[in-house]
């Protein structure tokens, strides 16, 4: 047994064993006892693609005109022979679908035949794209947010739109830390980090993004909130409006005048977590405390822990509103609150929903959903499409970025719903693109057609195309 560097003849081949870099007790062998195959490493045709799935998003986009939609709005005034914001907003799109974080990953499409798979769109460098970041202001920002509401209408129109006839809208803060203070915008949060503060518009039904607020990082969660519940309602699309009753739903950095009154502009409904200042503090413990209080069992998962709900209506923010309280029992070893009351621990909510149209349990079960698809829409956003970092030093440049996140979010969720099999309705971003986006293929051109060739073993095989199949058949925009 050797411990130090040695050649091993054996025929015509030569092995050779690393010097350790100290003694060890194992013992040394020549090769190991248990391999794989061992294959010669070299380049291959021209005709593979990593990323098959862009026969599929490529094929929603062209149905939905993004390109056309963005240049019509001047998202990026440009010479001859530049590429156009249209172009330049699209490949940002893609990248984000296959999977990338950076600007340079839109090398994951610039493959030969990824490239033609993509068609006549071309696919502009990274300091091009860089320089459509950094280069961004408020109104190409505002311009970006107007193709996403366009896009949303389009895919609504062709099927998408959420079942049902409520709309339940989730606006939301969110943190995406930053490194250092070179990122306009920063600030140290409460959160402990250096960071932005981004206000996120879901549908809490579906999962789509309707708008999306770029802020400081020092921001309140519930800073502007009442105008940006405004800007998620202009986002749901004219014509399904009448389809739904709206409905808002908010944490407890929504308990503020300004947010009761934007859902009273909008004749909605609205649920509001109760922030725990002295009067409702008050309020609440005096609900709880009364004898005479009808309690309930909770609906939902609630109803196995034990909870009940109780409810009362009284004035608060200069309202007569609905208080619904929801009694938890505190499980052993489980840490003490400061308001908890007799080993029960108490939540609350504010509505202006009626007892006559729904009950209490129905109204705090339907509020706590918000911790269901709009909180994993936030976390796909940021795991699975790019918006856990900010790419250029502009403000605006990482809002235009964050907003052509959320429209690669939206699309990802519209292809789900118009063409994959139902199982993957709610499929986070990995299994989406290990069974459909990054699925590699070979691409051949035969009778003047393209071709992609899956490997035999490809369990979807027929799904992928009776998704194609579908998305092909959906009317064109122009």
């Amino acid at each position: 047994m050797s411990k130090s560097r040695s050649t091993e003849q054996k025929g015509t081949r030569v092995v050779n064993d690393t010097g350790l870099l100290f003694d060890v007790d194992d013992e040394l062998l020549a090769r190991p006892a248990r391999s794989v195959p061992a294959p010669v490493v070299g380049a291959s045709e021209t005709d593979l693609t990593p990323v098959a799935g862009v026969a599929l998003w490529g094929a929603l986009l062209d149905r939905l005109n993004v390109v056309e939609e963005a240049d019509r709005r001047g998202l990026r005034p440009i010479g001859p022979g530049g590429y156009s914001g249209g172009e330049c907003y699209r490949a940002l799109i893609e990248v984000c679908l296959a999977g990338g974080d950076f600007l340079s990953d839109r090398s994951l499409l610039a493959d030969p035949a990824t490239t033609a798979l993509r068609g006549s769109n071309r696919l502009p460098s990274v300091p091009t794209l860089w320089r459509f970041l950094a280069g961004a202001d408020l109104g190409r920002v505002a311009k970006a947010a107007a193709v996403n509401r366009v896009m949303l209408r389009r895919a609504w129109a062709v099927g998408a739109a959420p079942d049902g006839g409520r709309l339940t809208i989730d606006p939301d803060a969110t943190r995406v830390a930053v490194y250092g203070q070179g990122k306009e915008g920063s600030a140290f949060a409460r959160t402990g980090q250096t960071a932005l503060s981004p206000l996120v518009g879901v549908v809490g039904e579906s999962g789509d993004v309707l708008a999306l607020r770029a802020r400081g990082g020092a921001a309140n969660d519930g800073r502007a909130m009442g105008s940006f519940i405004d800007e998620c309602v202009a986002a749901v699309p004219a014509g399904a409006r009448g389809r739904y009753r709206l409905w808002i739903r908010v944490d407890s950095a929504g308990y503020q005048d300004q947010v009761v009154a934007a859902a009273e502009r909008h004749d909605a409904d609205f649920t509001v977590t109760a922030k725990k200042f002295p009067a409702v503090a008050d309020r609440i413990h005096a609900l709880a405390a009364d004898p005479d209080t009808n309690w309930v069992p909770a609906l939902g998962r609630e109803t196995e822990a034990g909870s009940q709900i109780a409810q009362t209506t009284t004035t608060l923010l200069g309202r007569q509103l609905r208080l619904i309280v929801r009694r938890q029992p505190r499980a052993a070893g489980e840490q003490l609150a400061i308001d908890d009351l007799d080993g029960w621990r108490l939540h609350a909510i504010i509505t202006n929903v009626s007892p006559e149209r729904m009950s209490a349990a129905e109204v705090e079960a339907h509020h706590r959903l918000r911790g269901g698809i709009p909180e994993d829409t936030i976390r796909a956003l940021k795991n699975d499409f790019g918006m856990i970092h900010a790419p250029v030093q502009s403000f605006f440049g990482n809002w235009l970025y964050w907003q052509a996140v959320a429209l690669a979010h939206n699309l990802s969720l519209w292809l789900r719903t118009l063409a994959l099999p139902g199982e993957y309705r709610r499929a986070r971003g990995k299994r989406l693109r290990l069974g459909f986006l990054n699925v590699p293929a070979r691409l051949v051109r035969h009778g003047r057609r393209l071709h992609l060739r899956f490997g035999a073993a490809y369990p979807h095989l027929h799904a992928f195309v009776r998704a194609l199949n579908r998305i092909r058949a959906l009317p064109a925009f122009g």
